[in-house]
């Protein structure tokens, strides 16, 4: 069996109003999360959060990854454990950042994809090797162990 690494849709970010949000509530973590949440989640993110369960199923954390300029992702191309989730959902409601999926013995870039604020993204990112890179903030829902990632990304 086949899978798909990824899939994006459409959708215009900027009607979930993250922004005030993510500046009043972001960390200066630099190497971590900037946001996390689990268990309890802010009221601000009530509409997204939805809008991902409606569209993919329950979430289990919800973070958020500040890709400042200047910012070096130390995990460089990598495949995700899934200690909690098999697969996430991606936003980026500012700045625009490349997602690219590597082949996993040489690393050669393979695919890649733009996150911005019109489109999201939902990651294989426990079975494929990805990287990320840009200008940005990156919005992720961990999705519950509930997901069927191996129907969800069949080919």
């Amino acid at each position: 069996m086949t899978y798909n690494w990824c899939r994006t849709w459409d959708i215009d970010v900027d009607q979930y109003n993250l922004i005030p949000f993510l500046d009043a509530n972001k960390q200066d973590n630099e190497k971590w999360w900037a946001i996390y949440e689990r268990e309890t989640f802010s009221k601000e993110t009530l509409d997204i959060r939805t809008t991902v369960e409606e569209h993919v199923g329950p979430i289990e954390y919800m973070g958020v990854w500040d890709y400042y300029k200047g910012f070096v992702d130390d995990l460089g191309p990598h495949v995700d454990t899934g200690s909690i989730e098999n697969a996430v959902v991606f936003f980026c409601p500012r700045g625009e950042l490349t997602v690219t999926m590597h082949d996993k013995e040489t690393k050669e870039v393979l695919e890649s994809r733009i996150l911005n604020n019109k489109n999201a993204m939902c990651l294989y990112h426990t079975e494929f090797m990805h990287d990320i890179q840009g200008v940005g903030d990156l919005v992720v829902f961990g999705l519950n162990k509930s997901f069927d990632e191996k129907t969800y990304f069949r080919k």
